[in-house]
């Protein structure tokens, strides 16, 4: 089940940056922004209610408040990255700084503050994300 719910995080968040990069790329950035990020978090609302309820039934207070936290979050950082692209910034300066300085939050908290050991399969998984952030970072 864990997997299935990070593949729908995955579908649902971590491909609403690489749509923010297709509208900033098309001139579309300024127009349709704010329907597209409402789309984009509509359809993993739909995607994660149904495979919820599908396993597990009624959730837990605990639960909608930890995943209303990471939704709030969520929204602020993609929408934090489409003022920027309306304000006039481009895409190859955006995008790295938002997605790379998640990544290097999400690194530093876990080997610093809990204590983590990086495996050699968190290692490709850097390589991979700093691989992404590098394509996502060619100018248009």
């Amino acid at each position: 089940m864990y997997t299935r719910y990070m593949a729908i995080a995955f579908l649902t968040n971590g491909l609403g940056a690489y749509g923010l990069r297709v509208l900033a790329a098309g001139g579309l950035g300024k127009v349709t922004a704010m329907e597209y990020l409402a789309m984009w978090y509509l359809a993993g609302t739909v995607l994660a209610v149904a495979a919820y309820f599908r396993q597990m039934g009624r959730p837990f207070g605990r639960e909608v408040m930890v995943g209303s936290g990471m939704a709030v979050c969520s929204v602020a950082g993609q929408m934090g990255m489409a003022l920027a692209l309306e304000g006039g910034l481009p895409g190859f300066v955006v995008f790295p700084v938002a997605v790379g300085g998640g990544l290097l939050m999400v690194v530093m908290v876990g080997v610093l503050l809990f204590g983590e050991k990086l495996h050699p399969v968190g290692y490709l998984g850097i390589a991979t994300g700093v691989s992404a952030l590098v394509l996502l970072a060619l100018p248009d």
